[in-house]
């Protein structure tokens, strides 16, 4: 991890495992579409997402804890939206072997 704010991040967990879960969780939130806390100048900076949930958890404005992700919702989610995706993608290969 090449975060400045490491040692911040880690005083925010118990321990390096648990900081690269919570990290992952976000990153995947943020993939599926979750609104970002950081402010656009700073986003702009990284297209990195789990780089990104790292300044967004060194900002102190989420919360890490017990039960706060909703996982399955999260999940089914994410499915949903990379289903509708590439069955886009497939309308748009059958509308091009058409013509």
């Amino acid at each position: 991890m090449a975060e400045k704010d490491i040692d911040k991040l880690l005083g925010m967990t118990d321990s390096k495992y648990r900081l690269s879960v919570v990290t992952a969780k976000r990153a995947l939130q943020l993939r599926s579409g979750a609104q970002s806390v950081l402010a656009p100048e700073q986003r702009a900076r990284t297209r990195n997402l789990v780089t990104q949930a790292m300044r967004e958890l060194a900002t102190g404005k989420l919360v890490v804890g017990e039960g706060l992700i909703d996982e399955d919702r999260m999940t089914t989610d994410y499915q949903r939206a990379r289903q509708a995706q590439l069955q886009a993608q497939l309308n748009a290969e059958r509308d091009r072997d058409r013509d």
